[in-house]
């Protein structure tokens, strides 16, 4: 067992999906496969060598396993490694025609295959690879396996793992609470809070979907009191989804049944707070049927879980007591039985001391002797022959009677048949229950998106966001642009943050900026990529204002890291990156990039820097933001046609601020590096000494650029 083939709720993380990922590669594309074993949710999608980076993040697996590797191509391992993920080879030999379609219909039955017909015959080849996988290492298959779902090429933004790293989506250099996903997240149920994640990792691209939660979101911005009650009903809604996964391998308990019971309670609940509002969005309105769609669900399996469960049963299936009274007659006898046998066993006692004059006669029980009679060592050889002795010790004796045991046997027989009644109504609860299991689903999912839409909501009213505008023109016009987790730290030190514009789009859509360190150059290109990939999840922005051409394909290239596993320098992971964006990038993509070129020598840094601005430029034709160090590329960009230099005001700013943080047109001048040093705390004798160098090579530059030295 690994990881993610686990279902135990100590190894899981709520918020976050458990994929175990088949990888098969065929000619120049692969095949990804598949399955969270916790809620049994299962996918499948094609991919190019080059896209496999961004289809790893939007599946996101816990451990992918490669059934076969491109040839002549490391592209896939280059993807898999830039995610960071646990990976091997599958390890099982490759499935015949005949054993994909048996394990295929064994796994989904001839519904579920006809459901299939769309999938590609390396995607088929890599669910029934994975399902075999689960099968040898698990032991079984999921019971009830819904019918997998196919994530269509093109329905959502690109975006590959570095770039989610260098925007710092997910997490940050500084832990998961300095990153957007935590400044976000106001969800308040676990399949909410994956779904979060998910969309995060895969932003929409089509204007109608992201328009249609737009809507959602804009309405319960507008109704508080909507917002606040339906976000009350959430949070008492257990994970469906997990609670049917456990079930579904045999692994589930009492808890999970109450869990689809209260689940159900709250969908109820829910549905009856939306329909108060008559003019739900469509979106909403959606949500409401799909949540009242389990009306008939809930008339049947809800109401005999009410009457079948205590309110708070065992997490086990083996810790007896979890079917309520009156639910099924033998167990009521079976258990009236018991309670009348241990009545029996208590009078018996009485009865002994009694009789033998012992007050201090116990009738006990114990897993080596079973029931016994025990007093104190002294009293024991005034006992009759009816008395037999099981144990002496050195203060107490024990013994044992026809009757007691006679008794005891009473009870051990009806307590077993009992819990074997008992265990039988809970397989009874669960096979209906996954009976059910589609709807069930369904009333999941449309809790998530109801807590998707009302975190989404939350944060935009909490922040003051606004809505943004999206459009299919290669446009990008952002007004009052703010990065929501570095204004979230200022306002925690009493700071204001400073905003900034970006416009770009028609005649200019290449920036770029210029300026020193610490001047907020990398803030600046992160809240700019920040507000474009929120607009696309339907969310509102940190802006003023916000106008978003749609983005196929979102490229960071920020911050520096080498990969020593793979014997790659800082240097050779940054070319691979930004050879990845070079070859990937569209005329609606948008690419940011930050100081190419910086770990090599100057004048192959700037030889090189200055060939990708030229190449997305004048053969890609995306919106670029390009920061950069190389004062002599500012030349070259007001010399292009689509092209702007701006820069960081070297100003100082506000609150003794180093620096304005204001984005203007323009070229900076200077870096302003022994000032950002000065303000680190470097001994002032290197600051001097430094001083005297920058001086004298700025007089050597400018006499070799004097025609008359």
């Amino acid at each position: 067992m690994t990881p993610a083939t686990s279902v135990d709720a100590d190894v899981l993380v709520a918020g976050r999906a458990n994929n175990l990922t088949v990888a098969l590669a065929e000619g120049r594309a692969v095949a990804f496969a598949w399955i969270d074993l916790s809620t049994s949710e299962i996918g499948t999608c094609m991919a190019s060598l080059e896209g496999c980076g961004p289809a790893l993040a939007r599946i996101g697996p816990s451990e992918i396993l490669v059934a076969q590797w491109p040839e002549n191509s490391d592209a896939l391992a280059v993807a898999i490694r830039s995610a960071g993920l646990r990976h091997g080879d599958l390890g099982r030999p490759s499935l015949t025609p005949e054993a994909v379609e048996a394990v295929l219909s064994e796994a989904f039955g001839p519904a579920g295959r006809t459901a299939m017909r769309g999938f590609s015959p390396p995607e088929l080849r890599a669910l029934a690879a994975l399902l075999d996988h689960v099968r040898v290492v698990v032991g079984q298959l999921p019971a009830a396996l819904p019918s997998p779902r196919r994530a269509a090429t093109g329905d959502t933004m690109e975006i590959d793992a570095p770039t989610l790293r260098g925007l710092e989506v997910l997490d940050s250099a500084s832990g998961a609470e300095g990153s957007l996903l935590a400044v976000l997240d106001r969800t308040v149920t676990a399949a909410g809070a994956r779904l979060l994640r998910r969309q995060l990792c895969a932003p929409l691209t089509s204007i109608e979907v992201i328009g249609r939660r737009l809507a959602m979101v804009r309405y319960l911005v507008a109704d508080v009191g909507l917002r606040r009650s339906c976000r009350e009903g959430l949070s008492g809604m257990p994970d469906l989804l997990r609670a049917c996964g456990r079930l579904s391998l045999g692994k589930g308990g009492p808890r999970d049944l109450a869990a689809v019971r209260d689940g159900l309670g709250c969908a109820a609940v829910l549905t009856a707070r939306l329909d108060k509002s008559s003019d739900l969005p469509p979106g909403l309105a959606t949500a409401r049927w799909e949540l009242g769609a389990a009306e008939g669900v809930r008339r049947g399996v809800a109401a005999m879980l009410r009457r079948a469960l205590i309110a708070a049963p065992p997490l086990s299936v083996t810790e007896p007591g979890f079917v309520a009274p009156l639910y099924d007659e033998r167990l009521d006898r079976l258990r009236t039985e018991a309670e009348a046998t241990k009545a029996a066993i208590e009078a018996l006692q009485g009865r002994y001391a009694q009789e033998t004059g012992i007050k201090t006669l116990k009738i006990r029980s114990n897993s080596v002797l079973g029931y016994h009679v025990e007093v104190p060592s002294a009293a024991a050889r005034g006992l009759g022959s009816e008395f037999r002795l099981r144990q002496g010790l050195a203060s107490t004796t024990r013994f044992s009677t026809t009757e007691l045991d006679q008794l005891a046997g009473a009870l051990e027989a009806a307590t077993e048949q009992a819990r074997s009644v008992e265990q039988a109504v809970f397989r009874s609860l669960a096979s209906a229950v996954l009976g059910l299991r589609e709807a069930l689903m369904r009333v999941a999912h449309a809790a998530a998106a109801l807590d998707l839409v009302c975190g989404l909501a939350q944060a935009a009213a909490e922040s003051l966001w606004t809505e943004p505008e999206l459009t299919t023109e290669g446009v990008l016009a952002i007004q009052g642009g703010r990065h929501p987790v570095s204004e979230r730290l200022l306002e925690g030190q009493g700071r204001t943050f400073v905003q900034n514009d970006c416009v770009m789009g028609g005649g200019n859509r290449l920036w770029l900026l210029t300026g020193p360190n610490m001047a907020g150059k990398s803030t600046f290109l992160r809240q700019v990529a920040i507000v474009v990939l929120l607009a696309q999840i339907g969310s509102f922005v940190p802006a003023s204002h916000a106008r978003v051409g749609i983005v196929d394909k979102l490229f960071s290239r920020i911050g520096a890291s080498d990969d020593l596993a793979a014997g790659r320098s800082t240097f050779m992971v940054e070319m691979l990156e930004t050879a990845a964006i070079m070859n990937q990038a569209t005329d609606r993509s948008l690419v940011i990039l930050d100081e190419v070129g910086r770990g090599t020598s100057t004048h192959d840094g700037l030889a090189i820097a200055q060939a990708c601005m030229e190449y997305l430029h004048d053969v890609v034709g995306c919106r670029t933001l390009f920061a950069t160090h190389y004062h002599e590329l500012a030349d070259v960009a007001e010399a292009m046609e689509h092209g702007a230099c701006m820069m960081m005001d070297a100003a100082a700013g506000r609150h003794k601020e180093m620096f304005a943080y204001k984005v203007k047109p323009g070229r900076a001048g200077q870096s302003y590096g022994l000032r950002v040093a000065a303000r680190a705390g470097m001994p002032g004798g290197i600051l001097e000494r430094a001083s005297e160098l920058l001086a004298k090579h700025r007089e050597r530059a400018a006499f070799r650029t004097d025609p008359t030295g």
